[in-house]
């Protein structure tokens, strides 16, 4: 992990890697303002959550938030670490729905894939949010406000949450926006998404600190829009045109993000996708 300050309250803690033992690469970050510090997401591990913990103490904070961007694994799974210090935790309601029903099914299998992975997460309590909200969030700090806000319908899921630190025009946008990483889409709309990632343009954010990869600008918002759009489109012409599945995922990954990590998020939806219309 790296610790990057974007902005004069605001930092990033970026991952790296891509496989499930560095945690996919998930990205969390905090800013700080008088008192007190909020947190945008927890990590996959105890270890992760606790370098962060460590790095945010330095701040000297007497009030600690904890923001869950939504529910998965590699963004939640910290989550006691920073709620045994003292933390509230702040989540979409449908964030905290999902976490209710999912999480303890997920730690079981993810524990259960190999004896490494079973170690790292050795220590992991699911801990759920304590606030949730359904639209938009004000946290004020001191004089710097946070804003946590839902896209409005479901996009990268169907309860996620961006956090807009408007001081410093910085945003943590969650797995809304990925950079060099091919995104997950198993609970996305596609088209939501990309609404999605259109209001952070609308932001006009100095940086941004996406989900996965490294922090960046607006060109990186509308490129992923572009993979989006096009993945879409492509997707839907090679079932239309009954391609086999080779076919249809050579067809349906843009071929100028043929070199992007984690490729195998986008076969595994074009799979499924496939498959379905199969029957």
């Amino acid at each position: 992990m790296k610790f990057v300050r974007v902005g004069a309250h605001s930092w990033a803690c970026i991952g790296g890697g891509e496989d499930v033992l560095h945690s996919y690469g998930a990205n969390q970050g905090y800013a700080v303002d008088g008192e007190t510090c909020v947190v945008i997401d927890s990590g996959f591990h105890p270890g992760t959550a606790d370098r962060i913990l460590r790095r945010v103490h330095r701040q000297h904070p007497k009030r600690l938030i904890l923001v869950d961007t939504h529910y998965h694994s590699d963004h939640v799974f910290g989550n006691s670490i920073l709620g045994d210090d003292g933390a509230a935790i702040i989540s979409h309601e449908k964030c905290r729905h999902r976490m209710l029903s999912q999480s303890p099914s997920l730690l079981v299998k993810y524990r259960a894939r190999d004896s490494r992975l079973s170690k790292l997460l050795h220590g992991v309590k699911i801990t759920y949010p304590t606030i949730t909200y359904t639209d938009r969030l004000k946290v004020h700090l001191d004089k710097v406000e946070a804003r946590i806000i839902h896209p409005g319908e479901r996009a990268h899921t169907d309860g996620d949450s961006m956090v807009y630190v408007p001081e410093d025009r910085v945003l943590f946008s969650g797995d809304v926006l990925w950079v060099g990483y091919h995104p997950n889409l198993e609970d996305a709309n596609i088209p939501g998404q990309v609404r999605a990632l259109r209001q952070i343009i609308r932001l006009e954010p100095r940086k941004i600190v996406p989900g996965h990869g490294p922090v960046c600008g607006l060109f990186e918002v509308r490129r992923l829009i572009r993979y989006l759009e096009q993945f879409d489109r492509n997707l839907y012409k090679a079932l239309v045109d009954k391609l086999t599945l080779d076919q249809t995922i050579d067809r349906t990954i843009p071929i100028w993000a043929r070199e992007w990590k984690m490729r195998r998020l986008a076969e595994s939806y074009v799979r499924s996708r496939w498959s379905n219309a199969r029957g």
